[in-house]
C-alpha cells in the first residue's frame, strides 16, 4: 500500500482553473503566452506553496546578513 499523503490546501484553488492554453493554437510554446502559468502567477497561495517547497527542500536559503534569498548553489564568483 502507498503512503496516504494529504494534499496541501493551497493547491485546492487549482481545481477551479478555467480552460486555458499552454500553447496558443498554431504557435510555438512560449512561457510569455502560457495562460496556465499566467493564471498560476496570479494566485498567491500557489506561489507561496512553490516558495515553501523550494525553501523546505533546501533549494533556496535566507541570508540574514543581506536580508535576501538565494539558490543554495549560487556562486558569486
Amino acid at each position: 500500500m502507498g503512503k496516504n499523503r494529504s494534499m496541501d490546501k493551497r493547491l485546492l484553488v487549482a481545481k477551479d482553473m478555467p480552460p486555458l492554453h499552454r500553447t496558443q493554437p498554431g504557435q510555438q510554446y512560449s512561457y510569455k503566452s502560457d495562460e496556465v502559468l499566467d493564471w498560476i502567477s496570479k494566485r498567491p497561495g500557489l506561489l507561496m506553496y512553490v516558495f515553501d517547497k523550494l525553501k523546505d527542500g533546501k533549494y533556496i536559503e535566507y541570508d540574514s546578513d543581506t536580508g535576501t534569498w538565494r539558490g543554495t548553489n549560487y556562486d558569486e564568483d
